[in-house]
């Protein structure tokens, strides 16, 4: 891991808290489309399970900080996204296939989380999570198609990616 790659991550995870505060979360409201959740999906599809897990604890858990539900919510459905998006990451994988994953996960996430806030949140009636959970799914579909390209440009880009030593056999120390 190199700076340059923590700080994109870093820049990443404050730029899609903030878009979903400001702009997707009220335009979309009540359905819950998740930008944090579609980028920690890419995250994960490109660069694996580590990074999905890391990637997707430190989101949760600042949104979760951030907001008024239960603590740990955020942090335990994204870390999800992360673990299974990372175990489905193939090195050649295609980006249909990556933002068809993205969907399907975000979108099951979505209703997890909706169902664990259902059972420790009052207010909350569960056959409106599982509705609003399979509208949103088409919202993270849009997300991911413009999303999940960008992050595969972006991770797989030279930038970015920490220098591979050279080893030269027989060569003078």
């Amino acid at each position: 891991m190199n700076r340059a790659r923590v700080a994109a991550a870093i820049a990443a995870l404050l730029t899609a808290l903030l878009l979903q505060a400001t702009v997707i979360g009220p335009v979309t409201n009540p359905l819950p489309i998740s930008l944090p959740a579609v980028l920690i999906a890419a995250i994960a599809l490109v660069d694996g399970p580590g990074a999905g897990i890391a990637f997707g604890f430190a989101t949760g858990l600042i949104a979760d900080l951030g907001s008024a539900h239960p603590a740990g919510v955020f942090a335990l459905c994204w870390l999800g996204i992360g673990v299974v998006c990372g175990m489905c990451a193939t090195p050649r994988s295609r980006a249909l296939r990556n933002i068809i994953t993205a969907t399907i996960v975000c979108g099951a996430a979505s209703v997890a989380g909706g169902l664990v806030l259902g059972l420790v949140g009052p207010g909350i009636v569960l056959d409106d999570v599982v509705r609003h959970g399979i509208l949103a799914t088409f919202g993270d579909l849009v997300l991911a198609v413009l999303v999940v390209p960008i992050v595969r440009l972006f991770l797989r880009s030279s930038t970015l990616r920490p220098p591979r030593p050279v080893f030269l056999i027989g060569a003078e120390q």
